[in-house]
């Protein structure tokens, strides 16, 4: 806090001081006590005659109004003159607010509070007080009545507290304590962190003079002027954040960020902290910035009506960002309303974009790479930039050029996949060399890493794209018994093709309640848009079932489902992987869309012979009595299980410190049997 600022607010509590004084000099004249032991506990035949005497709704002291101080709040340039200006403070308003605020700053006014109400427990003003200081007449009383309602600027805008104490739960409305908000004293001192309750939901943005922002059309910056609602639609990422500090840098205002997505969390009333975000932005004078606008719609896609009447009064440039195009129907709108759509850079444009910030870096990058990678990860400018530097960093730090993998890996970091608990990330760890499988499905899988791998020639160059709406992406369905190389397949199609694996959590995504299993799906595609990821549903019949004829509503919901699960997978641009082990189960409708179906047969003899040997390393001490080919012709498991099995004999060897024997791996194919339900015969 600067010198002077704290000079008038000791100038100003001077003038308060001389106030009092006259409030003092009443209470002296009638006589009060605040000082006796029995105050509280005994009524006297005297008192009570003198309350009766006393006309009603008058003040309790000598009549005749307060001298009020006479302190100009509107002429000064300090932080206390200011805030009052910013919340369009009346004068009645200042005193209640100067009054409230004087404990905070000196604990004297404590005591002399608590004198003034004859209640030595009573340390800050109540409402009560209010009226007597700043109220002569009944008239005056009300006035300053009215401006201690949850109506009013100083409770809207929480600057104060208006409240029982906690001994006085069934105090009447005067006699509730008035407080000054600790964020407004902190802000007074000089303070201009943001609240404490919105410290993951608001974010200050200083405008920067002088900044290169992009390019906005004339008039929309001249109407910036005139403070405007200025709504931004489009996704997330597409330049909204750029354009709103451009416009902020043209008018002079800092910009307040307020995330609604975080604030409108189950758990959490939205009002309460938006009211405190709203407070933040007039305390700084602040453009303001609503993102996830959608969030705080209701079904009828309107916010709440006090929300939009703050937004109305704000006084400052306010920008709203939303996925989609909002128009406020059925709401009064009092100011003029400005519109600008984000769209996604288009394949070319993220082309151009790659190739200007990998400019001036050392690569051993073809033109082939970054077409690519643009083609592959649809992001922004902004997360390009992001991944280039990423890439770059990955790179020096090896004292190496650029490489495509390193692109990669700065895309996949920077593509803001967020799915929570909807899925699981898979770090792909395995090529082509480890997937053991016939010939016919391997070409499969072969042509859906092509297929992908010339995305952009098919679609952009020769333009596919264009003629056939939603040709971009690959469904496909792997079709076998449980591990027969379904997820292993899944895997090694994403560590061949760059691409971000995710495994969805069909528990997580299936929801008894009506409409919440499409908001995750949704949520699901929305979000692995932008980097094509890979998304694999395991036991994909529980949510790709047959339609069943309808009874109810949950079948109709039910349906409703399916459908929309369709129409999804449809329009993605990625790769959706269905994996089932039950293919006669999924809905006829679903698999005639497919582009792929992939059946995963259960190994014969000469391919289980080809995956144990797979899963002994050359390092592994096999005993000699150890007929691999005999073991495979003899039980009949599958990938996954020989896979374990392998894996728990060499444990079983090890603890026994041995090589692993043929009893070693009789023992631990035993074991697998027991798991699936099956009898061994391992007699030899």
């Amino acid at each position: 806090m600067q010198y002077e600022h704290w000079q008038y607010l000791q100038t100003s509590l001077r003038e308060i001081d001389h106030f009092i004084r006259q409030a003092f000099e009443r209470v002296q004249e009638a006589g009060n006590d605040p000082t006796s032991t029995l105050r509280g506990l005994v009524i006297s035949d005297e008192e009570v005659e003198q309350y009766l005497q006393q006309s009603p709704l008058a003040t309790p002291w000598p009549e005749g109004t307060l001298t009020l101080p006479t302190l100009d709040f509107h002429n000064h340039d300090n932080p206390l003159s200011r805030l009052i200006q910013s919340f369009g403070l009346n004068i009645l308003d200042s005193y209640i607010l100067l009054l409230s605020l004087a404990p905070e700053f000196d604990l004297r006014y404590e005591r002399i509070y608590a004198y003034l109400q004859d209640d030595v427990s009573q340390r800050r003003p109540t409402v009560n007080l209010m009226l007597n200081l700043l109220g002569g007449t009944v008239e005056q009383r009300f006035a300053v009545w009215k401006r201690l309602t949850p109506q009013s600027p100083l409770r809207r805008h929480n600057l104060i507290e208006c409240a029982p104490d906690t001994a006085r739960q069934n105090a009447s409305f005067l006699g509730y304590a008035i407080r000054a908000d600790h964020r407004i004293t902190a802000h007074l001192l000089g303070d201009e962190q943001v609240d404490a309750r919105l410290t993951h939901m608001v974010r200050i943005r200083p405008y920067e003079a002088g900044t290169a922002w992009p390019e906005v059309r004339r008039p929309i910056v001249e109407a910036m002027q005139d403070a405007p609602i200025v709504y931004l639609s489009g996704g997330v990422d597409l330049g909204q954040m750029e354009t709103a500090m451009g416009l902020c840098a043209a008018t002079g205002h800092d910009l307040v960020e307020v995330n609604l997505a975080a604030m409108s969390a189950p758990e959490t009333p939205l009002e309460p902290l938006w009211r405190l975000a709203l407070r933040e932005a007039y305390l700084r004078n602040g453009a303001l910035l609503l993102e996830s606008w959608e969030s705080c719609l209701n079904e009828a896609r309107m916010p709440s009506p006090s929300m939009w009447e703050a937004i109305m009064a704000y006084p400052h440039p306010v920008f709203i960002s939303g996925r989609e195009a909002w128009e406020p129907v059925d709401l009064e709108r009092k100011r003029r309303m400005l519109r600008l759509m984000f769209q996604a850079p288009d394949y070319t444009e993220r082309f151009s974009a790659w190739e200007q910030f990998t400019q001036g870096h050392e690569t051993a990058l073809r033109d082939y790479d970054l077409h690519e990678v643009s083609s592959k990860f649809r992001l922004t400018r902004a997360q390009i930039a992001r991944a280039v530097h990423s890439a770059v960093d990955m790179a020096q730090s090896r004292g190496e050029a650029v490489q495509k993998a390193d692109l990669y890996a700065g895309a996949q970091a920077h593509a803001n996949i967020q799915l929570g608990h909807l899925a699981k990330r898979i770090i792909p760890r395995f090529g082509w060399d480890d997937l053991i499988l016939p010939p016919e499905q391997l070409q499969q899988l072969h042509e859906m890493s092509a297929r992908l791998r010339y995305t952009h020639v098919v679609q952009d160059e020769w333009g596919f794209g264009e003629a056939i709406a939603n040709s971009a992406g690959i469904s496909a369905l792997f079709a076998g018994e449980s591990g027969t190389g379904k997820t292993l397949s899944a895997e090694v199609l994403a560590n061949d093709l760059g691409l971000v694996l995710y495994k969805i959590d069909l528990s997580a995504v299936v929801s008894k309640y009506i409409g919440e299993t499409e908001k995750n799906l949704n949520t699901i595609f929305s979000m692995a848009q932008s980097s094509n990821a890979i998304l694999f549903f395991d036991e994909a019949d529980a949510l790709f079932g047959k339609r069943s004829e309808v009874k109810d509503a949950r079948d109709r919901y039910a349906n409703i489902e399916v459908a929309y699960l369709l129409q999804q997978v449809e329009a993605y641009d990625g790769v959706v992987i269905m994996a089932t082990n039950f293919r006669q189960n999924l809905d006829d409708a679903f698999t005639r869309r497919l582009d792929f179906l992939v059946d995963f047969p259960f190994p014969e003899a000469e391919y289980r012979l080809r995956l144990w040997r797979a899963h002994f390393p050359p390092r592994t001490p096999l005993a000699s009595d150890v007929d691999l080919e005999t073991v495979a012709e003899r039980y009949r498991l599958a990938g996954g299980n020989i896979r374990n099995a392998a894996l728990a004999a060499a444990y079983l060897a090890a603890a026994n410190g041995q090589m692993i024997t043929s009893e070693h791996i009789r023992g631990a194919i035993r074991r697998e049997h027991q798991k699936m339900g099956r009898l061994l015969d391992d007699r030899p």
